[in-house]
């Protein structure tokens, strides 16, 4: 089971989602990686479509792909708090 698909880290997360202030709940839901990290992004998963990737790109994308996931989820628990407010 990778992180992407594990129910369980939702479950984690929405305590923390449901204490925070909307103000941060706000915050939380604009988050995003800056222009530099998506460009870097679309380097590796171009360089891993070709399979050239070296073994230490593979895991710097493996790095950003896991940290996207768990913004995507915290993202989430910000929204559905917010609209339960």
């Amino acid at each position: 089971m990778t992180i992407s698909n594990s129910p369980i880290l939702g479950r984690m997360l929405r305590p923390l989602a449901q204490t925070l202030r909307t103000e941060l709940l706000e915050a939380v839901v604009e988050l995003k990686p800056s222009s530099g990290d998506e460009e870097r992004y679309h380097e590796l998963a171009d360089k891993n479509a070709e399979g050239t990737l070296t073994v230490e790109e593979r895991k710097e994308l493996e790095g950003i792909v896991a940290a996207n996931t768990v913004l995507s989820l915290l993202r989430k628990e910000a929204r559905e708090t917010l609209s339960q407010r």
